[in-house]
């Protein structure tokens, strides 16, 4: 919803109140996604400032430090769809055991491997690695239903 405060487009948005809180329901119950994914390695690419990224440094040496997903998050199996889509990051994401929703089935594009990562799913950061001949840091996550 990044339209709102956007006098121009606010007609665009309110349009959509009336289906947006079923469709979310619908993504978060997710019947047919009934099983927790174990055992996966997802990838996304991004570009983060120089200060997230001091972020992510600083919570891989905390080994009690967790984050969270607040959001869906888009993300492929296929580590050369997200190097091709990334910026100067590539997040590594072990999955230990999450709620992982599996796109490709639905999606125009299968061959991207597209899941989307639920909110809430929380992480935590092993490692941040610089790669010099790729130019492009790679921060490796763990990926848990909860961490307690």
């Amino acid at each position: 919803m990044r339209l709102v405060g956007d006098k121009e487009q606010e007609e665009v948005w309110q349009s959509k109140i009336r289906t947006l809180g079923p469709f979310c329901l619908l993504l978060w119950d997710d019947p047919f996604n009934t099983k927790l994914t174990t055992k996966k390695t997802l990838y996304r690419g991004t570009n983060l400032t120089p200060e997230q990224i001091a972020k992510y440094e600083e919570m891989a040496k905390d080994k009690e430090a967790y984050g969270s997903f607040q959001a869906y998050t888009s993300c492929t199996r296929n580590s050369e769809v997200a190097e091709f889509f990334s910026g100067n990051v590539l997040f590594v994401m072990e999955v230990l055991i999450a709620f992982i929703a599996d796109l490709s089935p639905l999606s125009p594009y299968s061959d991207e491997e597209e899941v989307l990562v639920t909110p809430g799913v929380c992480f935590h950061v092993k490692s941040v690695e610089f790669d010099s001949t790729k130019d492009k840091h790679f921060i490796h996550l763990q990926l848990r239903q909860r961490f307690s």
